[in-house]
């Protein structure tokens, strides 16, 4: 309906103005076709009369006077008689022919002008019963045009409607020639992908910090129901009893202050102020305990914005996982500058070797390497942590707009490096 009432008016405007066009091209033709004009050119000489001469006098009316030289005065009389009446005559003659001529004028120029309105009205009538039928023809054709058109809008629709988080892996597949509209589907298709990521990420979360809660709590209540079935308990076996359930809340309480930290980084940042990335990193070395690791630093200025407590978090969680990740008798290495004009903050540490194709593996909640070096859910075999350490530092990554690189050391343990934004 829009193309085709498009199609009207621009039909009606041409039509107007081919009509203005046309009418004022034939009123401006409307000119007299009959006139007179005044004779030009050389006079002639009027013969002269038998046994007359031509004289040479001239009157002031114009009259041409023949003088007989034996005539007399009568002659001459009689001569200009004859001429005063073929004058009379040819003035009577001529006023005769132009009054004719006038009338003539009149009735061809009302028959013409009702010639001309008539074809103008046809010429506008048959034009409108045109412009009718392919404005007509314009509506139908658009409906059919516009529906193959946007069929695969009806498509996506129609599949889009079905798609729910139970079947996120389900994609509209539009086919056809590769056109805007491919496009737009194969963009929604990467949308469903990345959605469908988020929702698998999200449950495997959800399931695995149910299991890490789960676990210190039902350790808490079975440590309380073995002291409570004693019959006999001692001051030693309840004081023992409540070091454990006291560990086990420690344990508890990790997990939820790092639950908390992961998802207040992925929430995004609120504000910025100036971070220095050398005495953050100083003041983690300070704070994490080494356990007989050697610690070296080589640490340079190197400043940005973003949330401090964030960017503190993010290098004491480096720092923890590569002493924790260790050998006996390893090193840990921290060095801060910046590097391809962005603030850097580096961390190298020796380990167990990490194939590459187990990087992206590390950064996923509740992911951790053990004693093999493969990497796993928590388990009876795992090393001593929860899991959400590299997976909080990815966070406040994106969280900052930085970018982070885990590269693996053929020699055992990790390389991980954090580029932040340089200063504006």
């Amino acid at each position: 309906m829009l193309y085709g009432t498009l199609f009207l008016v621009a039909g009606a405007a041409l039509l107007a103005i081919t009509y203005g066009l046309v009418a004022n091209g034939t009123a401006a033709e409307d000119k007299p076709f009959v006139v007179t004009k005044k004779a030009t050119g050389p006079s002639v000489a009027l013969p002269a009369l038998p046994g007359t001469v031509a004289g040479a006098a001239t009157p002031s009316d114009g009259a041409v006077i023949f003088e007989q030289k034996s005539a007399g005065p009568k002659t001459q009389i009689q001569v200009r008689a004859y001429e005063g009446q073929v004058d009379a005559t040819f003035t009577r003659l001529v006023a005769n022919h132009a009054a004719e001529l006038a009338s003539l004028q009149k009735q061809a120029n009302v028959k013409i002008a009702a010639v001309r309105d008539s074809q103008l009205a046809t010429l506008l009538t048959r034009s409108g019963l045109g412009l009718a039928i392919m404005a007509i023809a314009s509506i139908g054709l658009g409906w059919l045009m516009a529906g193959r058109a946007l069929r695969p809008v009806r498509t996506m629709s129609s599949r889009a409607r079905g798609i729910s988080e139970r079947n996120l892996h389900e994609r509209l597949a539009l086919d056809g020639p590769d056109d805007e509209l491919k496009e737009l589907g194969e963009t929604f298709d990467g949308l469903l992908g990345r959605l469908e990521a988020a929702f698998e990420s999200q449950r495997r979360f959800v399931a695995n910090a149910s299991h890490e809660l789960r676990t210190p709590i039902t350790l808490e209540r079975a440590l309380v129901e073995v002291a409570l079935s004693d019959p006999n308990p001692s001051v030693e076996s309840l004081r023992d009893t409540c070091r454990r359930v006291l560990t086990a809340s420690e344990q508890q309480e990790r997990l939820i202050e790092a639950l908390l930290t992961l998802a207040r980084s992925q929430r995004g940042l609120e504000s910025r102020a100036p971070v220095n990335l050398r005495e953050v990193t100083a003041e983690a070395v300070r704070a994490v305990p080494s356990n007989g690791i050697t610690v070296e630093t080589e640490l340079g200025d190197a400043s940005t914005t973003g949330d401090p407590a964030m960017v503190e978090r993010l290098v004491a969680n480096l720092m923890q996982n590569a002493i924790r990740y260790n050998k006996p008798d390893g090193w840990v290495s921290a060095w801060t500058g910046m590097r391809d004009g962005q603030p850097t903050v580096e961390v190298t540490n020796t380990g167990p070797v990490v194939r590459p194709e187990q990087v992206p593996e590390l950064v996923k909640p509740f992911s951790r390497l053990d004693r093999n070096g493969s990497v796993a859910a928590r388990n009876a075999d795992a090393r001593e942590g929860l899991g959400l350490g590299l997976s909080i530092v990815q966070a406040v990554v994106d969280a900052h707009g930085a970018h982070l690189t885990t590269a693996p050391r053929a020699e055992g343990g990790l390389k991980v490096s954090v580029s932040f934004p340089a200063l504006e």
